[in-house]
C-alpha cells in the first residue's frame, strides 16, 4: 500500500497529559442547543453527509461508485492511526451505496470520521479523476464526472500529520463572504469538507445577537445600530475601534444574517465541522459609558477621512475584571447558545484592558518582517519567564467570561494580535494568558508563515495546543505570489522541534486569489514531511486541465519557479494598477511582465485549437479551470507593464517633457483599457457579479439597492465609504480617505472607471501644469519638475466620488457574464505588446556590451595608474555605449518573432549584468580615490528592466 505515516500522536506526546487530555475531551459532547454537535456528527458512523456531499459536488449518479465506511478505530486505514483514510478498488458486487439497487465496479473509502472520509473522496476526485472544486470567484471548478471511473491502484492509506485543518480569517467574511447568500455559503461549505477542513470561523449574524444583549444594557435602537458599521465593513466594528463606516446597519441586514446562520452552522455540523463562534471582547457603543459612569471604561476612536465629524466612531472598550463586562459576556453567551447552540470553540481577540485594542497596536505593523521578529526573541528564555500578575487577572476574567456559560470552552486566540509581542514584557503577558486558561483550552491561531511559535527559543505558546497557519492575503487583492516554499516547513518544522502544534490552516484576508498556494496548504495537515513541490506543480496541471498536455505541464513548472518563489509586495498587490497618483509608482519585488509573457504565451499556445490529434489542445469552454488560469496569467503581465509605464510617465514629468509625458502616457492608458477588457473574458473579475450580490440583500423598507451598490463599489475601490454630502464639502478634496485602495482588485469595470480615472486626472493635471510652465518660463522648468499636489488631490478625489457615488459618464451597471475569447484575446495582446517586451532584450544586450567595456577599463587601470584624462575617456565610452544603446532600437524590425521562448534566459542574464555593472562601477569608484582622481563620477545610469519598457512607443 501506498502509505503516508504521519501521526500526530506521537508529536502530542510532547504536551503535558493533562493537556492532551483537556483537549480531547474538549472536540466531543453534546451541545448546549438542539442539534448535534460537528464533533458528534463527525463520529458518528453516519455516512450519509458524505453520500449527499458526492451527490451535491458530482452528481446523483456517482454515489453509486462509492463504497463509504466510517470505522472510529485504530484498524480503520491499515497501518496508521485516526484520523486517516484507506482507499482501495472494488468489485461491482462490493458497492453497496446505489440508490437504485444497481452495482458497479467502484471505490471503497474508509475513513475513521466524517471529516476524513470526505477528504478522502476529495483527495480520490483531484489525484484520481481529474477533478477541481475551487472558489467560484477565484480559480473556478470542474467537476463533470469522468465517463469511467478511474481506478485508484494501489491502496492509498493516509493518516493525519495534525488534527485540525483550519480555514478563515475575521476579515475573510468582509472581504470575500460579505454577499453569500444561502447557495453561496451552501457551495462553500462542500469546498471545506473536500478540502479537509476541520474548523472554521462562523462570523455571520452576531450583530443580531449583539443586538439583542446591547438593548438590555439600555442602549438605543439607532445607538446600537449606528455603531456597528455598513455590511460590507462589519468586520471593524466587531472588534476594531472602526465604527460608523457605512452606518447605520439596517435590522433586515442584521435578521436576515442570523437565519443565514443557523443554515450555515447546520450544514456545517452536519459535515463534522466545526464553527467557531464569537464572543465578548469588551467593545459596545460608546453611550454605554454614560449608562455607567463608574465602570472601568475607555473611549477609542480610529482614523477618519477629514471631511467627517470628529465626534464620530468612538468605541467603549469594557476592562475584563470590571463586572460589567462579566454581565455583558453572560448575557452574550447566553444569547448565543441560545440562538445557535455550540461547538465548544469561540473567537476571541481583545487585551481586555479597557485600553486600545489590538489591531490599533503599533507592533502588530503588518510592515514588520516576521523573521526579525522571531531573531529578536531569541535573548529570552521561555523556560524563565514569570506570568505579569497584572495581566493575569485580565486573562482570568476574559476567560470566565466564556466558561460559566460552557465550561467545555475553547479559547481560540488569532495571533495577529500578540505578532508584536516578542520581548520579555510580551513573553510575561503570554505565559499570563497561557496560565489564566485551564491547559488545553486556549488555542493561538498563529497566523505568521514563519512561525510566532518559534519566539523565545521555541517557545510554543508554553506547550499550548495550537494551529499553525498562513495569512498570505490582505484586502483580498489579486496578484499572483506565495512562496509555497515556506509552505513546505508545515508542519513539519514544529513536529521536529517536538512543538505543540495540533493544526495547520490558512488565515487570509480574502480568497478568491492562487488556488494552488491554497490547495497545498490545506494537504499539509496531512504530511508529516514535506510534499516534493516539484512533483506538485509537474502534475498541478494534469489534474487542473484534465488531460497531459506538455505546454500546460512546462507552465506549471515554470510559475513554481517563478512568482510562487515570492511573497513580493508582502501581503498585497505591489503592481501600478492601483497606483495613487499623489505617491510614487509602486516599485514591484515580484516577477516581471518579461519573465511572464513566455507562460503567458506558452498556456494560449496550449489552449489553441490545432489539428494535431496527438497534442489536441486544451479545451477553455469545458475547463473554467483554464479560463481563469489563462486570463490570471494575463492579468499579471498587464499589471507588470502598467507599472513599467507609469515610472516612465513620472520620470518623463520630472524631466517636463511634455511630449514624452502624453506619448506614454497615451500608450500607459492603452494598457489599463486592455486589461479591463481582458479581465472581462472570465467570471472571476467582474464588478458586476460583485454588485449584483451585493443588491440582491436590497429591500423596500430599510435597505435600498443604491445602499448596497454603494457599499460594494466603495470597499474595493476607496475602502472607506464617502457619502452624497462629500461631495459638497472643501475638507473631502484635501486628502484621499483612510486605507484608500486596501482591498483594490484586477476586475472588469474597476479597473477602466476606478484606477484608470485617477491615472488620467494624473495625466491632465501634469499637462496643465507642464503648459503653464512653458509659457511662464519658455520651456525652462526646475529640475525635477513636480505636478501642483493640491490640484492633484482634488482632481483624484472627484473622481473616486464619481465612481463609488455614480455620475454621467460611469456606468450604473456592469457585465455580470463573461465577454469576448479568452484565447482569441490573449492572441490579439500577445502580438499586441510583443514590442514592448523585446525591449527587454535591447536592455540586457546594451548592459552586456557596456559591462565588457567597463570590464576591459577596470583591467586597465589594475595594471597602471589612471589619471584624470583616463575617468575622462571612461566618461565618454560610457555616454557612446548608451548611443549605441539607443541605435539598437533600429535593429527591432528584424528581430525573431519566436524571441518570447528566449525570455526566462534573459530575465536571468539581465539580473547578472545588472550586478556586475554594479560591481564594475563600484571597482571604478574605488580605483578612482586609490589613484588621486575626483571619487564621485559622473557617469550615466545604466537603463534597466524597470523604467524603460514602454521606449517602444516614443
Amino acid at each position: 500500500p501506498i502509505s503516508f505515516s504521519a501521526c500526530w500522536f506521537v508529536n502530542m506526546a510532547a504536551l503535558q497529559t493533562v493537556v492532551v487530555a483537556a483537549f480531547l475531551s474538549s472536540i466531543s459532547g453534546a451541545t448546549l442547543g438542539s442539534s448535534k454537535t460537528a464533533s458528534e456528527n463527525d463520529h458518528s458512523g453516519d455516512i450519509t453527509p458524505a453520500q449527499k456531499l458526492i451527490a451535491r459536488v458530482v452528481g446523483e449518479d456517482a454515489v453509486a461508485q462509492f463504497q463509504l465506511t466510517i470505522t472510529p478505530s485504530a484498524a480503520s486505514c491499515g497501518d496508521q492511526a485516526p484520523p486517516c483514510f484507506s482507499l482501495e478498488d472494488v468489485a461491482a458486487e462490493h458497492v453497496k451505496n446505489s440508490t437504485d439497487g444497481k452495482s458497479t465496479a467502484g471505490v471503497a473509502i474508509t475513513a475513521s470520521s466524517l471529516t476524513s472520509l470526505t477528504y478522502g473522496i476529495g483527495w480520490y476526485l483531484r489525484f484520481r479523476c481529474g477533478i477541481t472544486i475551487g472558489w467560484p470567484r477565484g480559480g473556478g471548478s470542474f467537476t463533470t464526472p469522468p465517463t469511467t471511473w478511474p481506478a485508484v491502484g494501489t491502496r492509498v492509506d493516509m493518516s493525519r500529520a495534525v488534527p485540525i485543518t483550519y480555514m478563515d480569517n475575521v476579515c475573510t467574511h468582509s472581504y470575500s463572504y460579505v454577499w453569500y447568500d444561502e447557495a453561496m455559503w451552501m457551495q462553500h461549505i462542500d469546498w471545506m469538507a473536500i478540502s479537509g477542513i476541520t474548523h472554521f470561523l462562523a462570523m455571520t449574524g452576531q450583530e443580531e445577537v449583539q443586538y439583542k444583549v446591547f438593548s438590555k444594557f439600555g442602549l438605543s435602537d439607532i445607538e446600537i445600530r449606528s455603531f456597528f458599521n455598513g455590511p460590507a465593513y462589519l468586520t471593524w466594528s466587531r472588534g476594531q475601534s472602526m465604527q460608523t463606516v457605512g452606518s447605520p446597519l439596517p435590522r433586515s441586514w442584521m435578521q436576515s444574517q442570523w437565519r443565514l446562520q443557523q443554515v450555515i452552522l447546520a450544514r456545517a455540523r452536519s459535515l463534522g465541522i466545526t464553527g467557531v463562534l464569537p464572543t465578548f471582547q469588551g467593545n459596545m457603543p460608546p453611550q454605554i459609558k454614560a449608562l455607567h459612569p463608574n465602570a472601568n471604561i475607555s473611549i477609542a476612536k480610529h482614523n477618519r477621512p477629514p471631511e467627517e465629524d470628529t465626534s464620530l466612531g468612538g468605541c467603549a472598550w469594557v476592562a475584563s475584571p470590571d463586572p460589567l463586562f462579566g454581565q455583558v459576556a453572560d448575557a452574550w453567551m447566553h444569547t448565543l447558545l441560545a440562538d445557535f447552540g455550540t461547538d465548544h470553540w469561540y473567537q476571541c481577540d481583545g487585551f481586555f484592558t479597557g485600553a486600545k485594542p489590538p489591531w490599533l497596536e503599533e507592533e502588530t505593523r503588518e510592515d514588520v518582517e516576521s523573521a526579525r521578529l522571531v531573531a529578536d526573541s531569541s535573548d529570552v528564555d521561555h523556560t524563565r519567564v514569570d506570568p505579569d500578575p497584572a495581566w493575569t487577572k485580565v486573562w482570568t476574567a476574559a476567560w470566565e467570561g466564556m466558561a460559566r456559560t460552557d465550561p467545555k470552552a475553547m479559547w481560540l486566540y488569532q495571533g495577529w494580535a500578540i505578532r508584536g509581542w516578542n520581548n520579555a514584557a510580551g513573553a510575561a503577558r503570554l505565559k499570563a494568558l497561557h496560565d489564566a486558561v485551564p491547559a488545553g483550552h486556549w488555542i493561538p491561531l498563529d497566523m505568521d508563515i514563519n512561525g510566532i511559535w518559534r519566539y523565545f527559543g521555541n517557545y510554543s505558546f508554553f506547550d499550548a495546543p495550537f494551529i499553525w497557519t498562513s495569512i498570505h492575503n490582505m484586502g483580498g487583492n489579486d496578484g499572483m505570489k506565495g512562496d509555497m516554499r515556506l509552505l513546505t516547513h508545515l508542519p513539519a518544522d514544529a513536529l521536529a522541534a517536538n512543538a505543540s502544534i495540533i493544526g495547520t490552516g490558512a488565515t487570509p484576508e480574502g480568497i478568491d486569489q492562487n488556488p494552488i498556494y491554497y490547495e497545498y496548504l490545506f494537504d499539509t495537515a496531512w504530511h508529516s514531511t514535506p510534499q516534493s513541490l516539484d512533483e506538485w506543480f509537474s502534475e498541478y496541471a494534469t489534474r487542473r486541465y484534465g488531460q497531459k498536455n506538455a505546454d500546460a505541464t512546462a507552465v506549471w513548472q515554470k510559475l513554481g519557479t517563478t512568482v510562487y518563489q515570492t511573497q513580493a509586495g508582502g501581503w498585497h498587490d505591489d503592481t501600478g494598477v492601483e497606483w495613487e497618483p499623489e505617491k510614487s509608482p509602486p516599485t514591484p519585488r515580484g516577477v516581471s511582465a518579461v519573465a511572464l509573457a513566455p507562460v503567458w504565451k506558452q498556456l494560449t499556445a496550449a489552449a489553441t485549437p490545432t489539428t494535431n490529434d496527438d497534442a489536441p489542445a486544451l479545451n477553455v469552454s469545458e475547463y473554467p479551470t483554464l479560463r481563469y488560469d489563462l486570463v490570471n496569467i494575463g492579468r499579471e503581465v498587464l499589471a507588470n507593464l502598467i507599472t513599467d509605464y507609469e515610472h516612465n510617465l513620472t520620470a518623463a514629468v520630472a524631466a517636463g517633457d511634455a511630449t514624452q509625458v502624453a506619448s506614454v502616457g497615451a500608450a500607459l492608458v492603452g494598457v489599463y483599457h486592455d486589461l479591463d477588457t481582458y479581465v472581462g473574458c472570465d467570471p472571476a473579475f467582474l464588478l458586476g457579479q460583485w454588485i449584483e450580490a451585493a443588491v440582491g440583500f436590497a429591500n423596500a423598507t430599510d435597505a435600498t439597492a443604491a445602499f448596497y451598490e454603494w457599499q460594494a463599489r466603495s470597499q474595493v475601490s476607496t475602502w472607506w465609504p464617502r457619502d452624497h454630502a462629500a461631495i459638497g464639502n472643501p475638507k473631502t478634496y484635501t486628502a484621499l480617505p483612510i486605507l484608500d485602495d486596501y482591498a483594490n482588485k484586477h476586475w472588469n469595470g474597476l479597473v477602466r472607471d476606478f484606477h484608470l480615472a485617477r491615472v488620467q486626472a494624473y495625466l491632465t493635471q501634469a499637462l496643465i501644469d507642464l503648459a503653464r510652465a512653458r509659457d511662464a518660463d519658455a520651456g525652462v522648468h526646475e529640475q525635477p519638475f513636480a505636478v501642483n499636489t493640491t490640484n492633484l488631490t482634488r482632481a483624484v478625489v472627484a473622481a473616486e466620488l464619481r465612481f463609488t457615488l455614480g455620475a454621467p459618464g460611469v456606468p450604473s451597471a456592469y457585465a455580470t457574464e463573461p465577454t469576448g475569447d479568452a484565447v482569441a484575446v490573449s492572441q490579439q495582446l500577445l502580438a499586441k505588446y510583443r514590442d514592448q517586451v523585446a525591449e527587454q532584450m535591447v536592455v540586457c544586450n546594451a548592459l552586456r556590451v557596456e559591462n565588457e567595456r567597463l570590464q576591459a577599463v577596470v583591467s586597465d587601470l589594475q595594471r597602471t595608474p589612471a589619471s584624470h584624462d583616463d575617468v575622462a575617456t571612461l566618461r565618454d565610452e560610457v555616454v557612446r555605449l548608451r548611443g549605441e544603446n539607443r541605435e539598437l532600437h533600429s535593429e527591432l524590425a528584424a528581430f525573431d518573432p519566436q524571441f518570447f521562448e528566449e525570455i526566462e534566459d534573459l530575465k536571468f542574464q539581465h539580473g547578472v549584468a545588472v550586478d556586475a555593472n554594479t560591481r564594475l562601477r563600484e571597482e571604478l569608484e574605488r580605483l578612482a580615490t586609490e589613484h588621486g582622481i575626483r571619487s564621485t563620477l559622473d557617469l550615466p545610469a545604466v537603463g534597466g528592466a524597470r523604467g524603460t519598457a514602454a521606449r517602444g512607443t516614443r
